[in-house]
């Protein structure tokens, strides 16, 4: 499977620190995952979405197209979701929904919905310690990504 993840351009593609540090809409503070979008539109729909307000132009975002090993797993979390998954600020309920994925530690990736994409675009939240991350590779990266009748 291929993802596509946006991210500065001085930081590593596969880097994870940020979601480590402070926590994500699908994972908690202190594990280490990967996050990415299964299409490009989506994951420029997604830095949209997150940039803050006034929206300021990502100058210094690439996006890079990543390479995950199909048979490290991919688990699906699947519809109907519980109220509240995608609230903007509380990440409780989807923390929740994906805790048993990051548990058990099967599959590598897990494939979620996307907030400002749902119900069609999805997003790929990647386990870094799990034993198939050190064949997850970066394919190629390209960027700048900015234009201004998106950002205005």
């Amino acid at each position: 499977m291929r993802i596509w993840r946006f991210h500065r351009s001085v930081y590593d593609p596969l880097d994870t620190t940020g979601a480590y540090l402070v926590g994500g809409r699908w994972n908690p503070r202190g594990v280490s995952v990967l996050y990415g979008s299964e299409t490009f539109a989506g994951g420029l729909l997604e830095l949209l979405a997150h940039s803050t307000d006034p929206r300021r132009p990502p100058r210094d975002h690439v996006a890079s197209l990543i390479e995950i090993p199909d048979d490290a797993g991919i688990a699906m979390l699947e519809p109907p979701y519980p109220r509240r998954w995608n609230h903007p600020d509380d990440y409780t309920v989807s923390v929740r929904l994906a805790r048993p994925w990051l548990e058990t530690g099967e599959d590598l990736a897990l494939r979620v919905p996307s907030v400002p994409g749902a119900p069609v675009e999805h997003n790929i939240v990647v386990n870094a310690r799990h034993p198939g991350f050190g064949r997850v590779r970066v394919v190629e990266t390209v960027g700048p990504i900015y234009d201004q009748r998106v950002w205005g």
